[in-house]
């Protein structure tokens, strides 16, 4: 919005103000409290000329009328007023703010001054000042709530909340049912945490809505924020008490019971809840699983969720997603064994579902059982008609990890024909990654470089494919300067890895600074000194810098490490 157009509207919302009045302020505005600002016979004719151009939108015109009687009569209030209102129109703040400050200065009891001056305060953001003018609005007139409303305002525009609370409060006594006076001090309260009065507000706004269930949780939350654990779960018993299947009040009270370490009294409302039967059983594990969320951030969650799923899992004895959902738990846990057995609970009584199969397989892979994941990619093929993106993956990986490079490559290749099925980020990431490892171990660089660019177009800044690319053009001595950036990048997201500090070091050498290179290289030896190669490449950049001996010394060092291998 221009600044034209802004004062235009603040204008229009100040002559609203002026003419329609204040709730519960009947006196305001009667003529016989204001006194008049007389006009000497000569100025009237311009004063009323100006009146008429500024009413026809000719401000210019206007503000020289006004100025012309000003030079005969300085302090006539109502002349500043006009002017104050003109320059308003113009857009032109700072001589509105001045003419605005002499009318009130010539003539302070008049409140139509007074409310222009402060909306002209309030618009420029000396929001100090116009709770001063607003004040003296208010103590004008005590009942005046919108002059109080905005006396708040500016409080809050300059960041004095607890003035702005005491304003609400004093509107409040005024009108005890303002829902906007309520909310705003709900707000401050809040804020401020002053819970007590927040919690009285609140009531306040239930009684007048009807009872809320938003305000209702709101309730409930302040209660526990406050330590007061019982009055919250009373309030969050009574709403599940009138509607059983409001999973957000269950949510709540599930979580005060763990807070306050109440597990028997968490597992009697637990099971009244799975008891329900307007809650559908998907809404049950989806509810398992927020609280599987709440446990990663909070081991004090980790029990709950057991007892939630064990729990589950008796009262769905024959439900498949009982155990799927108990083995995604026990894979976060690393209890790789226990979540195969659930995985294989869940295929016995839904052999058909893809998803269980891939869990299954992620299970094996994570306990390097490579035979087993290509065995349950096999049966996930037999059992389903079909097979996904992470099964090819698994298989390739798998294969790849037992060393059959040729057929791993030829999975892989494969895989990616599911891309457009399952366009899985991560998963394409992981293919491609297993692809340019299975490459390099098959001597075809060139394809390996491919691989680890498809990487970077996914995720490009993926530490292993910028250091292992880099490392790659630095053995060919090929794109040197994009290989250092890469490898600069790598140590950048892991200055502490020893491969990537090697990588870098290396393109140091490859590019003749091998004072530096020995640095680095170095520093990737004193944190991995059982890696052969680093010393091999130690020993060459020894050897650049005309040291022999520390050469040879680096050099029957590697061999020894790779005769113990």
């Amino acid at each position: 919005m221009s600044a034209h157009t802004r004062y235009l509207y603040f204008l229009l919302f100040l002559a609203g103000f002026i003419l329609t009045g204040c709730t519960g302020s009947a006196s305001v505005g009667k003529t016989s409290q204001v006194p008049a600002d007389s006009l000497a016979n000569a100025s009237k004719d311009l004063f009323v000329k100006g009146v008429f151009s500024a009413a026809g939108g000719n401000y210019a015109d206007a503000i020289t009328r006004y100025r012309e009687v000003l030079a005969a009569e300085p302090e006539n209030a109502a002349v500043h007023f006009s002017l104050s209102k003109a320059f308003i129109a113009m857009s032109e703040p700072d001589s509105a703010r001045y003419h605005g400050e002499k009318a009130v200065l010539y003539n302070p009891v008049n409140k139509f001054y007074r409310q222009l001056l402060a909306g002209i305060y309030f618009d420029m953001k000396s929001f100090r000042e116009a709770a001063v003018q607003f004040e003296r609005l208010a103590e004008t007139d005590p009942s005046d709530t919108r002059a109080l409303f905005y006396l708040a305002h500016a409080y809050l525009g300059d960041e004095m909340h607890e003035q702005a609370l005491k304003t609400f409060a004093r509107i409040l006594l005024l009108d005890p049912t303002n829902e906007k006076a309520l909310v705003q001090s709900l707000w401050l309260e809040l804020k401020l945490k002053q819970y007590g009065g927040a919690i009285h507000s609140l009531k306040n706004l239930i009684e007048q809505s009807g009872g809320n269930d938003k305000l209702q949780l709101t309730l409930g939350e302040l209660y526990s924020r406050s330590g007061k654990p019982d009055k919250a779960q009373e309030v969050f018993r009574k709403m599940v008490g009138e509607k059983p299947s409001f999973i957000p009040a269950w949510i709540a009270l599930f979580e005060t019971h763990i807070e306050q370490g109440e597990q028997e009294l968490f597992l009697k409302e637990l099971r009244r809840f799975y008891a329900i039967d307007d809650i559908s059983f998907s809404r049950k594990i989806e509810l398992i699983k927020l609280f599987m969320f709440r446990a990663e951030n909070d081991e004090g969650y980790n029990e709950p969720v057991n007892i939630m799923t064990e729990e589950l899992a008796v009262r769905y004895p024959q439900n498949a997603s009982v155990y799927v959902l108990r083995g995604m738990l026990l894979l976060a846990r690393k209890d790789f064994r226990q979540a195969g057995e659930d995985f294989q609970k869940a295929l016995d009584l839904d052999p058909h579902d893809i998803f269980t199969w891939e869990e299954l397989a992620s299970a094996y892979m994570s306990q390097d059982q490579y035979h087993h994941v290509f065995y349950t990619v096999s049966q996930a093929q037999k059992a389903t008609g079909r097979s996904s993106l992470r099964l090819e993956v698994f298989k390739g990986y798998a294969l790849f990890r037992s060393g059959v490079y040729l057929k791993s490559a030829e999975i892989l290749e494969n895989a990616l024909a599911y891309e457009k099925q399952e366009g899985s980020p991560w998963l394409l990431v992981q293919a491609h990654i297993t692809r340019a490892m299975v490459y390099d171990k098959l001597h075809e660089p060139m394809k390996s470089i491919d691989a680890y660019r498809k990487v970077l177009g996914i995720d490009p800044e993926n530490a292993l494919a910028l250091n292992n690319l880099a490392y790659l053009y630095a053995e060919r001595g090929e794109n040197l300067d994009e290989a250092m950036e890469y490898a600069l990048q790598a140590v950048a997201a892991e200055p502490e890895n020893p491969v990537f500090l090697d990588t870098l070091g290396w393109l140091y050498y490859k590019t003749g600074d091998y004072r530096k290179a020995r640095e680095i290289i170095e520093k990737a030896l004193s944190k991995e000194p059982g890696e052969p190669e680093i010393y091999e490449h130690l020993a060459e950049i020894y050897r650049s810098l005309g040291e022999e001996a520390k050469a040879k010394e680096y050099i029957d060092k590697a061999q020894e490490l790779r005769n113990g291998e």
